[in-house]
């Protein structure tokens, strides 16, 4: 083991370890997949025994389950400030965008298929983000574009909002856009784009144009 690793641990406090395991665990999670991760690739990656870590989880269902949440409440705040920080709905909708394609591309294409089959509580994490917090998101962000006349009145929002949150969760079936065939960012981004021009009006497709120059400069 990494005596200086071991060390630092000795020297954390209940608190920073748990946090120390949940963010090394993560790391590991997001980069394999979670099938491929066991407790003890997790042990060996912190340089501490099994036994530390099953003092702060019971099993790795729980380390799983920890750790989406975590996740999920990161992302949660960082599309919150990203919403305070943007002009209008389209700035908001552009930049949300380039996270998502961020993030993408920094997770295992193997994860919410992992989720899914093996780690039901950790799925339910996940489900219930996407029902209580995404859907609201994107019901409120679709009536303010309405209303700022970037978006066609039209469109049935509910109806919108539902397909919105079942393309992104689309887009990571390995059985429609398969992992050596498909780049899994790329996907996201056709999905986004059909769906914002598509309920956009004139006016709101200059801005998307505007956004999209602004970010591609800055990348």
């Amino acid at each position: 083991m990494d005596v200086l690793k071991v060390s630092l641990v000795l020297c954390m406090s209940k608190e920073e370890v748990y946090k120390e395991i949940l963010m090394k665990s993560g790391e590991l999670f997001l980069r394999f997949g979670i099938k491929s991760i066991s407790m003890d690739d997790i042990s060996r990656q912190l340089a501490i025994s099994k036994k530390t870590i099953y003092q702060y989880f019971s099993d790795k269902e729980e380390l799983v389950q920890e750790f989406m949440k975590a996740f999920l409440q990161a992302e949660m705040n960082q599309m919150l400030e990203l919403k305070r920080e943007s002009k209008n709905v389209i700035d908001e909708l552009i930049k949300s965008s380039h996270f998502m394609k961020q993030q993408i591309s920094n997770i295992n294409p193997t994860l919410i298929y992992d989720l899914k089959k093996y780690h039901p509580k950790a799925w339910k994490c996940f489900e219930e983000y996407k029902w209580n917090f995404l859907v609201n998101e994107i019901r409120e962000t679709l009536l303010e574009g309405i209303k700022g006349g970037y978006f066609r009145k039209d469109i049935d929002v509910e109806i919108l909002t539902r397909m919105r949150i079942e393309q992104v969760e689309m887009g990571f079936n390995q059985d429609i856009f398969n992992p050596s065939k498909f780049n899994m960012s790329k996907v996201q981004v056709e999905f986004f784009e059909h769906f914002l021009f598509g309920i956009s009006t004139l006016k709101g497709h200059k801005l998307i144009n505007k956004y999209k120059e602004i970010i591609e400069e800055e990348d």
